[in-house]
């Protein structure tokens, strides 16, 4: 086996780790808001998905094809139940409306159960395997019931987005920033999603795509450690 499937397990774990780190940052700050909170469980959910993802590719890794496709099931769970708290927190932080919060996440919720009662049921398609990692393809049926779920996240994330930055053009400011580049972060995460999700790239592409979401996790760690840290500037220099 090529030592290239290590690639892949380093940057899962670091997503992992990453994602642990900035949502001990969020969870630690006084005076959590609901949005926050549904932050702060989206990357604890995601850095779970990401260790059980490394798990899994190093058990492929160790020629191991059975442990493989079972971390496979449990990654998987994780990817259906770690959406609905990206969507709460792009509804509450944009609407402040419980009853459209609930909505919107109950809506996500219901799509992503669905998605993996018929994972469950259909079971793997077919496994792509090459020296970068192993893919698992989802059945046609169970990615079309996530798909309402995903491209809803996606429309609700780009809507927040959009709003932003008519209101930067219109005032000349941000209108929050932490909530600006958290949901810049979770479109980034979002997009490169739905490659994975579908299992088709097995080789270096599928690296790439690892990349990106180190990139949107390292976003929430910057969020989670503005909150803790604090520049000053110092006129002068050392010892006057």
């Amino acid at each position: 086996m090529s030592n290239a499937v290590l690639y892949n397990v380093f940057t899962c774990w670091m997503v992992t780790l990453i994602g642990l780190a900035a949502a001990r940052d969020l969870f630690a700050r006084p005076r959590l808001t609901t949005a926050w909170r549904a932050f702060s469980w989206f990357w604890t959910l995601a850095a779970i998905l990401w260790a059980l993802a490394g798990l899994r590719l190093l058990a492929y890794y160790l020629g191991l094809p059975r442990l493989d496709r079972l971390f496979f099931y449990g990654d998987e769970f994780f990817v259906a139940l770690h959406l609905a708290p990206a969507v709460i927190f792009v509804a509450e932080s944009r609407w402040a409306d419980r009853r459209l919060t609930v909505a919107c996440g109950g809506f996500v919720a219901l799509f992503s159960l669905l998605f993996f009662v018929v994972f469950v049921a259909q079971g793997i398609t077919r496994t792509i395997s090459t020296d970068w990692a192993s893919e698992h393809e989802l059945p046609r049926a169970a990615f079309f019931c996530f798909l309402p779920a995903y491209l809803f996240c996606v429309a609700l994330v780009v809507y927040s987005i959009i709003s932003d930055v008519a209101a930067r053009l219109r005032s000349g400011a941000w209108p929050d920033g932490e909530r600006v580049l958290a949901t810049a972060g979770m479109l980034v995460y979002s997009l490169a999603g739905i490659a994975d999700v579908r299992g088709i790239w097995a080789g270096w592409r599928l690296l790439l795509i690892r990349v990106v979401y180190l990139t949107a996790a390292l976003t929430a760690f910057w969020i989670g450690r503005s909150g803790r840290t604090r520049i000053e500037v110092v006129r002068g220099g050392r010892g006057e």
